[in-house]
């Protein structure tokens, strides 16, 4: 007993344990506590979409150029756009929106996020969410991982086609 305690001490002295490590890689488990919210804004325009993805397999979307896209609570109800919204909802199977969270954590959502040079300049995709207990509130520079947020916005949010008169 005594020989390892001064093991433990060494071990934490010398910084190969750490108690405030987050692996940014892990399993995602089925749970419908895990979420994660992509918002994605044009910059020329103002169009702004919102999409939320529950681990229990609801998906949100919300979309349009109303202040309550970006913002459930926005008080300026006198904004010329602020009717200008659409919100639907679907549901997917559990199982598939584990899929896309895992793949999420996957392409690095938990890693921090660096501006460069690269980072698009054009359009602003945000993420927001808890999988696992570990969370993400951050806007995505990384290009990778920013095609695929925006690949998964493009999936739910798909354009109606307006009947011809």
């Amino acid at each position: 007993m005594l020989t390892v305690i001064p093991i433990v001490a060494l071990t934490l002295l010398n910084g190969c344990f750490d108690p405030f490590y987050h692996n940014p890689y892990f399993t995602v488990e089925d749970s419908g506590l895990n979420w994660i919210e992509i918002y994605n804004k044009q910059v020329s325009g103002k169009k702004l979409t919102r999409v939320r993805i529950d681990g229990s397999g609801i998906v949100k979307i919300r979309t349009g150029t109303s202040p309550l896209v970006g913002d459930a609570f926005a008080k300026d109800n006198t904004n010329e756009h602020w009717e200008d919204i659409r919100n639907d909802q679907i549901t997917i199977p559990r199982e598939e929106a584990m899929k896309i969270l895992q793949g999420l954590v996957n392409n690095g959502l938990f890693l921090e996020q660096k501006k460069d040079d690269d980072s698009p300049e054009d359009e602003v995709i945000m993420a927001f969410g808890n999988i696992e207990n570990h969370t993400v509130y951050s806007t995505i520079y990384d290009p990778d991982l920013h095609e695929h947020l925006k690949s998964l916005v493009l999936l739910f949010n798909r354009p109606k086609q307006r009947r011809r008169r």
